[in-house]
């Protein structure tokens, strides 16, 4: 299953953002990406709060139990665990900012 992806993901990217705005007639602009990380006791948690969201909430609901525990697997699988069994999860956001002439 391929989740819902943004509307215009391709506009969110470095480059289109700064031609879309120098298209737009702003100066002085100025982009930058912005990387936080979250920490989740364990898988457990990270499920929990992760497949709660809006958008895999829905997708979650259309899907067999077998399926959901097949996606679990392999999302587990992909997951950085630390020693400790905690689960470091990062995202990044692209930035822009500029000048009306």
């Amino acid at each position: 299953m391929t989740p819902p992806l943004p509307p215009s993901v391709e506009a969110s990217r470095m480059d289109a953002l700064r031609a879309l705005w120098s298209g737009a007639g702003l100066q002085q602009i100025e982009v930058r990406d912005i990387t936080v990380e979250r920490t989740f006791a364990d898988f457990d948690d990270f499920w929990s709060k992760t497949a709660g969201s809006a958008a895999l909430s829905a997708m979650l609901a259309t899907m067999t139990p077998a399926a959901v525990d097949a996606l679990k697997t392999g999302v587990r699988a992909r997951l950085h665990h630390k020693a400790d069994g905690q689960i470091v999860s990062s995202a990044r956001a692209n930035a822009i900012r500029g000048r009306v002439a």
